[in-house]
């Protein structure tokens, strides 16, 4: 086991073909949370997308390798199950600002984790036979449900005027017509590089999503 994460992998590996959907997506249906526009960002293979369509559901599928075509619109609800954990911590600020950014004031995010992982790091697929990625992940959010295999955190998108989206070390709003970043806790090296990740994010995403800022 590795915990350098310099080392090439391959998170998309780590998808499960599933023969009906999650327990976090079954969760949230049964709480009954599911509700307008709805998002499944890192859907892997996309059964729960299809599961949830055979219900009715307005559901959209986004998935950095297996559904690549980014969204170009906001949403009540983004779910995002089991992708902050196979990724590294870069990569883990980008997925919050870009779900932030995806959704509408207001709305919810449901991000899940795991909570079964003994070990960290880098390891060999049994059977692609290629390195994933596993850590353990804690969110400054609502937990709303924790077991021994996983744990479901609720973010609520402010409602403020010109808010755009933030991680958890940074946020960015529009006040006169300028981008303004605000720091949410007090570490200015994660500060300083979370305010990099969204500048990123939003040279790409806003251009894709025809936001003028």
């Amino acid at each position: 086991m590795l915990k350098k994460t310099t080392i090439k992998h391959y998170p998309e590996l780590t998808a499960i073909h599933r023969k009906n959907y999650s327990f976090p997506t079954r969760f949230l249906y049964e709480k009954g949370v599911l509700n307008g526009d709805i998002l499944d960002f890192g859907c892997g293979h996309g059964k729960d997308v299809e599961t949830l369509s055979k219900l009715n559901y307005q559901i959209d599928k986004y998935d950095a390798f297996y559904h690549p075509n980014f969204p170009l619109k906001s949403y009540d609800v983004i779910f995002c199950h089991y992708v902050l954990n196979v990724i590294d911590r870069v990569e883990q600020t980008k997925v919050l600002a870009e779900v932030s950014f995806l959704l509408k004031p207001g709305g919810k995010a449901y991000y899940t984790v795991r909570r079964d992982l003994v070990n960290e790091g880098i390891r060999w697929h049994a059977i692609y036979k290629k390195p994933t990625y596993q850590c353990n992940v804690t969110l400054p959010y609502e937990s709303i449900k924790k077991t021994k295999h996983c744990e479901i955190y609720c973010y609520e998108k402010p409602k403020s005027t010109g808010f755009i989206l933030e991680t958890i070390f940074a946020q960015v709003v529009i006040y006169d017509g300028n981008l303004l970043f605000q720091s949410l806790r007090n570490n200015k090296v994660k500060y300083l590089k979370a305010v990099e990740i969204i500048k990123e994010v939003l040279e790409h995403r806003c251009e894709i999503n025809e936001l003028e800022i």
